[in-house]
């Protein structure tokens, strides 16, 4: 036992260092993109208070900046304010973060697989290959990402304890408080990440394959009842978000409607034809990129979607087989006669005392990688179709499939054969460490990063605006400005950001009149996006129209009402119209919001006093 315990050990220390050398070359990528707006920018994360406490739980994420979403993750910006508070927008804390979570991601799988399989070599080279697999990097080196190794940190955390809370020899006592662990892990997980709630249907899975010593319905059944305080802790959740946490007060993530957002069976055939992107994204991770464009598609016969359906209820049809195989109808019905008659390698004895399946492998691979997909499988509307760190746990279903074959075949067949798998594995991590690395180095360099999108996705507007707003950020205004046009010419473009920042250029240089049509075509793109009005409010005011300066500023109260700047200049404006009533109610309204600008609140106090006088 001690020398498996010192061989265990030797494998999660390769996990480590394998690990922190492929990610040590993120570890001076700077922040970007969403970083910008859920770090950089975001007050709610600068500094810890008790008011910036009630906001991570009482808020979405983005209203440290002002803005609206549906994003409620705080724990999240609990580990961001961390690591603001560390290292300010020194990148490395927040990588080393990202990457320690990773890493342990990977052991948590090793020892939960072992504890199943009983063999290392299974649960090594599943976490082996998991953890350096290139698709991971979208999780792990963006920041912004970290949503995913934090939530899934917790979610495996909870799966071992309940795991462990199962076993025959469990004192009911350790039992209880295992299982009440495992509730509060569960919680940590949602407020780390939406997707947690398919937590209770994976604990059922992993029920049903390794630890059920039950026929495939009864066992269903007996999963269910045990994951029962799990469903209810997702049920509560589920409801605080519908309610009281429902931030925009729609399922629907897209600002407006489409035929996608409106069609259940629009979803499902698109995600019928994304699997096959998934499938060779997870068999050969060439080509990726971030900002996939995909294309919806409206009707059924088509020849990837009628494909990928086909192949579904093929692997259906061969569940069905493999389980009226290992389960016919002759045999006895009593459980121990039952798990003896139907071993697939009799080595493979787990702690719950039965032989390991072939039937329940699949049911493993299989269920756990389309119940990690249930949530952006297109059942709610989400505001994409595809990306690749949706796969970061769904990973695990498919990859300990091929991985158990693989040592089947390499217990089975001789020595020649047992050093081709061994060769091929290690090809397999040498490749993908090599694809991980140079993704890594390209996460580093975010203008090259986007121009590495743009080769698959010229016409995507945000990448373009995106690249426009890096070289406006360096000063090439030129540059920028060629990029903010791009954006715009897009075919179907409804995205308001390129329009604002050209609006932002063009007022710069004297152009008022052409300020004045893309900040306007912003709003109509997005009546909800609030950056033009501040912008066309101070064109209006110089022009001496107070009307519509003042209608920009009561718009934008209304859409950011804990920015105070708004009604400090509404005050001004006012002030400027005569109507000081009007006024001095927008400055003590704004005094409520002291804690989110001090210099502001210093300058709405002061005309207080001007008035008093």
């Amino acid at each position: 036992m001690k020398k498996e315990k010192q061989q265990n050990l030797i494998l999660i220390f390769i996990l480590i260092i394998v690990g922190f050398f492929i990610y040590s070359f993120n570890l001076n990528n700077p922040l970007f993109w969403d970083d910008t707006d859920w770090i950089v920018n975001n007050g709610f994360v600068h500094f810890f208070s008790w008011d910036n406490v009630k906001n991570w739980f009482s808020q979405n994420i983005l209203a440290g900046i002002n803005q609206s979403s549906n994003y409620y993750r705080p724990f999240l910006l609990f580990t961001f304010a961390v690591n603001y508070i560390l290292g300010g927008e020194n990148p490395l804390g927040y990588h080393l973060l990202s990457n320690v979570l990773h890493i342990a991601n990977s052991i948590l799988i090793f020892l939960l697989l072992y504890f199943v399989f009983k063999n290392k070599f299974v649960p090594f080279w599943v976490s082996l290959i998991w953890l350096i697999h290139p698709l991971q990097t979208e999780a792990v080196t963006y920041i912004s990402g970290r949503g995913d190794p934090l939530n899934v940190f917790f979610m495996l955390l909870a799966l071992h304890l309940f795991v462990r809370s199962c076993r025959p020899d469990k004192i009911r006592r350790l039992a209880m408080s295992s299982n009440f662990l495992s509730w509060f892990f569960l919680v940590l997980a949602l407020l780390s990440r939406e997707t947690a709630v398919i937590f209770p249907f994976l604990a059922m899975v992993f029920y049903i394959s390794f630890i059920s010593q039950e026929r495939f319905l009864k066992s269903t059944k007996t999963a269910f009842i045990k994951v029962l305080p799990y469903f209810g802790i997702v049920f509560t959740y589920g409801i605080l978000r519908l309610t009281i946490l429902n931030f925009e007060n729609t399922l629907n993530f897209y600002s407006q409607n489409n035929i996608y957002a409106q069609s259940l069976l629009v979803r499902i055939y698109t995600f019928l034809n994304v699997l096959w992107v998934y499938a060779g994204l997870m068999a050969l991770p060439l080509w990726q990129h971030m900002e996939r464009s995909v294309t919806i598609y409206t009707y059924f016969w088509n020849v990837l979607t009628a494909a990928s359906l086909i192949v579904l209820l093929a692997v259906l049809g061969f569940l069905r087989y493999l389980y009226k195989k290992e389960n016919p109808k002759h045999e006895a019905r009593n459980s121990k006669q039952f798990l003896n008659s139907n071993v697939l390698n009799s080595k493979q004895v787990s702690d719950f005392g039965f032989r390991i399946f072939n039937f329940r492998i699949w049911i493993f691979g299989v269920g756990w990688f389309f119940v990690n997909l249930g949530m952006t499988s297109g059942i709610t509307p989400i505001n994409a179709q595809l990306y690749e760190h949706w796969l970061y746990l769904a990973l695990l279903g498919p990859l300990t499939l091929a991985i158990f074959f693989m040592y089947e075949i390499f217990q089975a067949k001789g020595k020649l054969i047992k050093t081709l798998i061994i060769v091929v594995l290690v090809g397999i991590v040498i490749f993908f460490s090599v694809l991980s690395i140079r993704r890594n180095i390209l996460w580093g360099d975010p203008i090259k990063f986007f121009e590495n999108i743009l080769e698959y996705e010229p016409d995507s507007a945000r990448i373009n605006n995106n690249l426009g707003y890096l070289y406006y950020d360096k000063g090439d205004k030129e540059k920028a400005e060629e990029y903010y046009w791009k954006a715009t010419k897009t075919s179907g473009n409804n995205f308001p950001q390129p329009y604002f920042n050209l609006g932002s250029i063009l007022q710069e240089k004297g152009d008022i009149r052409g300020a004045v049509v893309v900040f306007e075509k912003a709003i109509e793109l997005d009546p909800n996006f609030a950056y033009p009005y501040p912008n066309l409010a101070v064109i209006y005011a110089s022009q001496g129209d107070l009307i519509k300066a003042t209608d920009y500023l009561e718009k934008l109260k209304n859409l950011q009402p804990q920015l105070q700047r708004v009604y400090y200049n509404l005050a001004l404006v006012y002030i400027e119209r005569n109507d000081y009533g009007s006024a001095y109610k927008n400055l003590q309204d704004g005094l409520k919001y002291g804690q989110f600008d001090p210099e502001t609140d210093q300058l709405i106090t002061e005309l207080i006093k001007k008035f008093e006088e």
